[in-house]
């Protein structure tokens, strides 16, 4: 009982003690571990978060900040031997099966 009380005190508290974001927060956690589905205020409702704003109408305009592409292969030789060599594939199950599929296959190179 206690704890109704002092949810009650919460409610009826004025809004300028919290900011919006905390008060909205804070009712919808209560609102719903107690199990209330009626709001007292249209400011709490719960169509009013961030997420559920739209978009502005100029969204496509803004700049994106992407990293420029082509620059990804830096060739260096011993990491590729390393990586795709015979060494490599013979020490593992799934390179001794690579090396068999490319013979099968009639390949001259089986590895780098």
């Amino acid at each position: 009982m206690a704890a109704l009380g002092s949810l009650v005190r919460l409610f009826q508290m004025k809004q300028a003690t919290f900011p919006v974001c905390v008060q909205q927060r804070t009712l919808g956690i209560l609102s719903r571990s107690l199990g209330i589905t009626e709001t007292h205020s249209s400011s709490w409702s719960a169509g009013s978060g961030i997420l559920s704003r739209a978009l502005p109408s100029n969204w496509s305009l803004l700049p994106v900040r992407t990293k420029k592409r082509g620059m990804e292969y830096q060739p260096k030789f011993l990491k590729r031997k390393r990586t795709h060599g015979w060494l490599k594939r013979i020490s593992t199950r799934g390179g001794i099966e690579v090396i068999l599929r490319r013979m099968l296959k009639g390949r001259k190179s089986l590895t780098v």
